[in-house]
């Protein structure tokens, strides 16, 4: 065969998969995302809510994704949105997705829809000395109560006075409303694609138990509760494919 038919033959057959390559590893034919990475400061983040005057459940959070119902802590089952969470796959990244976790948050407020949307102090107090872990791949990189995760922004008031009509107003957050205010991890922490991550929320760990957020008539009167909604957040960096 000519040197130039005997190239033309070999060239068609290099894009070929012999059926002794299929399904084999050593079968590399290059990634076949061709995007392009970009890098935004883009957190993670997903919610715990409790109603009011129940248990405070363990709940494993960034497994329940967008579009997904909440139905747990004894509020009205809801589907989540991207107001509640940004993640559309369970415990893990989108294909090709990496993040680099820079700081962790917890940022608590009243349940969502309530009338009188103010986080009461005992239910604050309760949650804060809840035991938490951030995993990834199983292992951990924080383990702890949740008091010592600041909020990084929020409401911020305080006040005093007494109790009489009308009830008086507040607000209660946890640490100073800075955006600063974060639990750092110094040089950040990758998520890999494919590597599973999640937040563990424990109440059945502390002393006595779970314990229970107060009725929505507060304690002491004059003072309403109206449950618990929280958002665990991992502030950092997201590299993505560009479109």
């Amino acid at each position: 065969m000519p040197e130039l038919q005997r190239n033309s033959a070999q060239r068609r057959r290099f894009n070929r998969i012999s059926a002794s390559e299929l399904g084999r590893p050593h079968a590399r034919l290059g990634n076949p995302n061709t995007g392009i990475p970009e890098v935004i400061v883009q957190p993670l983040f997903d919610i715990y809510a409790v109603a009011p005057a129940t248990a405070m459940p363990l709940l494993t959070l960034f497994t329940v994704p967008v579009g997904q119902l909440y139905n747990f802590g004894g509020v009205a089952a809801f589907a989540k949105n991207f107001g509640h969470t940004n993640l559309v796959q369970a415990g893990m990244l989108e294909s090709s997705y990496t993040f680099i976790v820079r700081a962790l948050s917890f940022s608590i407020k009243a349940l969502q829809g309530q009338a009188h949307p103010n986080l009461h102090p005992e239910d604050l107090a309760n949650l804060q000395m809840v035991y938490a872990q951030f995993n990834i791949n199983r292992k951990p990189y924080f383990d702890g109560i949740l008091e010592w995760i600041p909020g990084g922004g929020g409401g911020f008031f305080s006040g005093l006075g007494t109790l009489t009509a009308p009830a008086s107003a507040f607000v209660s957050t946890n640490g100073l409303p800075q955006s600063r205010n974060v639990y750092p991890l110094p040089g950040g922490q990758f998520i890999n694609p494919q590597e599973t991550f999640n937040v563990i929320i424990n109440p059945t760990l502390s002393a006595g138990g779970a314990p229970l957020t107060l009725a929505a008539a507060g304690n002491p009167a004059g003072v309403p509760a109206a449950g618990i909604m929280a958002w665990w957040r991992l502030d950092g960096t997201l590299i993505r494919v560009a479109q």
